[in-house]
């Protein structure tokens, strides 16, 4: 009996111990498995902080090359975007990142977000910042008859010199230049001529009247016979006869020659410099710094003048831009119809374009936007429109509010020949026509055409931007704004002003907090 009832307590304190055992065999189970977890979590975790880490190194790498190449604008205020592409190991997908960008007139500030699977890393790095401004044209017109700017031509004053430019011309002038006049030709004045710069001219002066004045200084190539009946306020260089006028007016500076010279009432505040066998005749001039005769003077160095530009349309040359060719027939979208005919709801369409553009109007005759409505055009991105001609009759172009940087625009007309140096508008092609259009401030605007650049008599035109064409012809009263915008290829060589920006030294680099780049200001 005692054994009986002893092999039952053995038995039950063999159940206890069971239970214990599977106890703590459960509970020892359940910590490991938690522990797995929770290493997995850390491990999960760390790999997303490190390829967060890296997509934002990567993201500001390849952002700063591309804003060094050019291919990224350098605003004053924060542009920001979504870029794709970065690869941070050889078994993930491309990742995303955000950018921004802003500069001031010494710093470029990069900034890159980058979120993967919520982990996020933040970094801003500043580079040394410069941009520099070529000496070329804002206005140049190519054509060989003589080229006017009247009193209906209002060039205003953007800060710098703007630079007018006649290759191949005389001019006639009776307008306010605020920068540099040089042509090949001739210049003949008619009374108002103002340039603030200086005028360089292959040919010789003809000075009508004492309320025309140059303020910097005049060069002439020409040999024949200049007048000067206005003021010049700096040197005059020339290689032929000068007459200056009884206007009572002064030179400056000091004025050389390799010709005659005749005083009329003038008082030149510099030297007098001509050959001693060369003539001199004062009636009742006043030469302030003395007259030198010596036995040869220097003639005035050759003018270098820019070649024209050839053109011809190339996809190639417009990298990110997507290309939208205009059908011949029908008027909807899509068609040459859609903005040749009334309302004229292609170019309003414009507005709507979220991305670099360029419509090809190649099919048709021309583009026109005076076909009886007033369209207003918004853009967001930059724009190219390449046409045989255009008729840009009351069209209005600005920015977007939601346009990150200026957006540029470009009206073109190809040039066909270009192995001759010269715009050769073909049997199809036709007139740039400006006339109750404006291009405001917010937007640089480019008009490029072989053949003439025409000004209608609305009187209410503006332009910002660049002109460069065949030829050129006032019509009612004009407002041009320089803001250098060039073509693919396009230097200094060929007449135009160019904009250098440049991205220096690495200044600080640093990791900031995260926050949404559409509402930061660094």
């Amino acid at each position: 009996m005692k054994d009986s009832v002893r092999r039952g307590d053995d038995a039950g304190s063999s159940l206890v111990a069971v239970l214990i055992v599977m106890l703590v065999l459960t509970v020892a189970g359940l910590t490991l498995a938690s522990i797995v977890v929770n290493t997995s979590g850390v491990v999960t975790d760390s790999r997303a902080r490190a390829e967060s880490r890296a997509t934002a190194d990567a993201g500001l790498a390849a952002t700063v090359a591309a804003l060094k190449r050019g291919e990224l604008a350098c605003p004053m205020a924060p542009a920001t975007r979504t870029a794709t592409g970065v690869k941070v190991s050889a078994d993930t997908g491309a990742l995303s990142y955000d950018y921004a960008i802003t500069c001031t007139s010494t710093t470029a500030t990069v900034r890159v977000n980058a979120d993967v699977r919520g982990a996020r890393t933040a970094v801003q790095a500043d580079y040394a910042y410069s941009s520099s401004l070529g000496e070329g044209g804002d206005m140049v017109f190519f054509g060989t008859t003589d080229i006017t700017f009247n009193s209906n031509v209002i060039v205003t004053d953007p800060g710098r010199r703007v630079n007018v430019v006649a290759p191949q011309a005389s001019v006639k002038c009776n307008a306010t230049i605020p920068g540099n006049l040089t042509l090949k030709g001739d210049l003949h004045t008619q009374s108002g001529c103002n340039v603030s710069g200086n005028v360089a001219a292959g040919g010789i002066l003809d000075m009508c009247c004492g309320s025309d004045t140059f303020h910097g200084d005049l060069t002439l190539r020409g040999t024949a016979a200049s007048i000067v009946r206005g003021t010049i306020k700096g040197t005059i260089q020339a290689n032929g006869a000068l007459e200056f006028g009884w206007e009572n007016k002064t030179v400056g500076q000091s004025v050389s020659t390799t010709g005659n010279v005749k005083l009329g009432k003038v008082r030149i505040q510099g030297k007098l410099t001509l050959p001693a066998a060369k003539t001199l005749t004062n009636d009742e001039g006043t030469v302030a710094g003395g007259i030198d005769r010596p036995t040869a003077v220097a003639p005035v160095p050759p003018l270098t003048l820019p070649t024209w530009f050839e053109y011809r349309f190339a996809a190639a040359d417009w990298p990110g831009y997507t290309v939208v060719a205009l059908a011949a027939s029908g008027t909807g979208p899509g068609t040459c119809g859609y903005f040749n005919q009334n309302p004229g709801s292609g170019w309003t369409w414009l507005s709507t374009l979220a991305a670099d553009t360029i419509i090809d109007a190649r099919a048709c005759s021309g583009l026109n936007s005076e076909n009886g409505s007033t369209p207003v055009v918004q853009l967001k991105k930059n724009l190219v429109i390449l046409a045989h001609k255009f008729d840009l009759g009351s069209l209005t172009v600005k920015a977007s509010t939601s346009a990150t940087t200026k957006p540029s625009l470009v009206f073109l007309t190809e040039d066909r020949t270009p192995t001759d140096t010269n715009p050769t508008c073909a049997s199809n092609q036709g007139t740039l026509i400006i006339n109750g259009t404006v291009i405001e401030p917010s937007v640089r605007a480019m008009g490029y055409t072989p053949c003439t650049i025409d000004v209608g008599s609305k009187g209410t035109d503006q332009w910002t931007g660049t002109l460069y064409g065949g030829t050129w012809t006032p019509g009612g009263l004009f407002t041009f704004t320089a803001d250098p915008i060039g073509l693919p290829g396009m230097g200094a060589e060929h007449g135009i002003s160019i904009e250098t920006k440049t991205v220096g030294v690495l200044l600080r680099q640093r990791d900031v907090t995260y926050e949404m780049l559409g509402s930061w200001t660094p």
